[in-house]
């Protein structure tokens, strides 16, 4: 478009105002129909940066004397905001810098970890928040001598680590409320609720029967049960119960209606005589008895209630004023803390905390070594600018991708490239349903991904969903479908049909760029940009 236009062979274009502000398309006249925008959100009016951009293609270099913007009145047009945008000097310049685990890796390409400080002390993030306001150091200092008092009872031991740990558990919290309602969504969870049901008698691998006295705990994936075996054993006058894990389920008996109150030996002692002449003999379940529990949501959910019980705050004295802002004093010096410090804290330190935390985890899984320099799967990685490197990299180191597959190769990049699933559970089951050779190596990849995906979890980084529907989507369109079957399949429209195939292209290319260092994977790579870039999606 932009080479079209620049040679004359276009006489207008239509445009979003994102295309007109960050392209080159130099024109005689500029003709603006509103004076808002939609940011992908909502319609938000356009800013003086923005209509200075657009109205500034008016005129061509060498061609004209003169250029024209005619702003033309309607329905979406708010002329007294067009005139003062006009009228209004161009928005300050705000530093958008943002570490990642790309910019990690190639800043220590060429740096050590103490020339990066340097360079965030003498970047522009840092200038800009040398203007802010001194005073606030003052009273964020009044208000940490407050909190000192209070530092025996907290969990986490200080004020530094409670901001860690504080956001970390509330972020577990919340995922772990949404993996609960994902998965009592799920078919499977209702039929395994009713097989352990209170009263339900089982029997164990060893051949142990058993009877259910509560309801099965799923983030755990056991159940309470009492032991139908002598010698029969109290604790604290009530009969012992164990937790039973669900894969330790051999076989499902009788629903008994009811059963003894858990004081009363005698009656206990009955039921396990009738246990023991073999009373309960073993009933077709209905479906898998281990349900939904080897299911990798459900394994995502034990391990994220695992992480909560062992975080500090579950043991703090001061959980309630913390976590849930109670009416206690701590509370309202803590809110002033943290309103204190997000004023007063230093852009430069943020940039250096941030770099810390993705060094040391590049650390860990092996990226740098001790000295602070890339080791061999840092250098290659480096190359891979994406938006999740570790774990495409992570997907490299352990041969997960197909090395002479392109179609597939394709298939398993897609997920990477969106931050979204726009499929839901029963979707997601119709897909798996329809596509089993596609699910096959989606899912292994996801469970060899799953204890990077956990670490990164534990560690505060974000871990977009991985949707499986794009898989789908990105095999058929490399097998050579049509671009009307393919909607059909997908669902999805046309735009965002095209950013996933375009995008899942830009990072085929980051991995043919590792042609050096895993020659038949780059090779495979390129063939599979050659199947994902054709028409419509890209024409010559």
């Amino acid at each position: 478009m932009e080479k079209m236009m620049q040679a004359g062979h276009l006489d207008a274009i239509f445009s979003t105002s994102t295309i007109a502000a960050g392209v080159n398309f130099p024109a005689r006249t500029v003709v603006i129909f509103q004076s808002d925008r939609f940011n992908g959100k909502e319609f938000a009016t356009l800013s003086a940066t923005e209509l200075l951009q657009m109205t500034g293609r008016a005129g061509r270099r060498g061609m004209d004397e003169i250029g024209f913007v005619l702003i033309v009145p309607g329905q979406h047009q708010d002329p007294r905001l067009i005139n003062e945008l006009l009228k209004s000097s161009p928005d300050a310049i705000q530093s958008q810098i943002r570490v990642n685990f790309s910019m990690v890796l190639n800043l220590l390409l060429s740096h050590s970890p103490e020339e990066i400080r340097e360079l965030f002390a003498a970047s522009l993030s840092t200038f800009q928040n040398l203007s802010r306001d001194t005073r606030s150091m003052k009273k964020l200092e009044a208000v940490r001598a407050e909190l000192e008092q209070y530092r025996e009872q907290m969990g986490c031991g200080s004020l530094e680590e409670l901001s860690e740990v504080r956001a970390r558990y509330s972020t577990a919290t919340v995922q772990l409320r949404k993996m609960r309602r994902s998965l009592k969504r799920r078919p499977g969870y209702k039929k395994l609720v009713d097989q352990f049901a209170p009263g339900r008698v089982f029997i164990s691998q060893r051949g142990t029967p058993y009877i259910c006295v509560s309801w099965p705990d799923f983030e755990y994936r056991n159940v309470e049960a009492v032991r139908l075996a002598n010698p029969i054993r109290m604790r604290h006058r009530r009969i012992r119960t164990h937790r039973v894990a669900f894969q330790r389920v051999r076989e499902l008996s009788v629903l008994l209606e009811a059963f003894p109150d858990m004081e009363e030996r005698e009656d206990w002692e009955l039921l396990i005589a009738r246990a023991v002449e073999g009373e309960f003999r073993p009933v077709e379940p209905e479906g898998p008895v281990e349900g939904p529990s080897d299911d990798l949501a459900s394994r995502d959910l034990a391990a994220m209630a695992q992480r909560l019980h062992s975080s500090p705050c579950e043991k703090c004295a001061l959980f309630g004023p913390c976590q849930k802002e109670t009416a206690h004093p701590f509370t309202a010096a803590l809110r002033r803390y943290f309103h204190l410090f997000a004023k007063v804290d230093s852009t430069q330190e943020q940039l250096w905390r941030s770099f810390i935390k993705y060094y040391r985890l590049l650390q860990a899984e092996g990226y740098v070594d001790e000295d602070g320099n890339l080791t061999r799967d840092g250098m290659w990685a480096s190359k891979l600018r994406l938006d999740q490197p570790l774990l495409i990299s992570e997907g490299i180191r352990k041969n997960v991708f197909p090395q002479n597959n392109p179609e597939l190769l394709a298939a398993l990049i897609a997920p990477f490239v969106t931050d979204r699933d726009k499929q839901g559970d029963v979707q997601l089951a119709s897909f798996i349903w329809k596509y089993p050779d596609q699910a096959k190596p989606f899912f292994q990849m996801l469970k060899i991904l799953q204890r990077l995906r956990e670490r990164l979890q534990a560690e505060g980084f974000e871990t977009p969903p991985l949707p499986f529907w794009t898989v789908v989507t990105v095999y058929h369109w490399a097998q050579g479908l049509s671009w009307e079957q393919l909607r059909e399949i997908s669902g999805m429209d046309e735009g965002d049909l095209a950013m996933i195939i375009l995008r899942t292209a830009d990072h085929l290319r980051q991995i043919e760029a590792l042609s050096q260092t895993h020659p038949q994977l780059a090779a495979t790579a390129g063939e599979a940009l050659r199947l994902l870039l054709r028409e419509p999606v890209l024409s010559d």
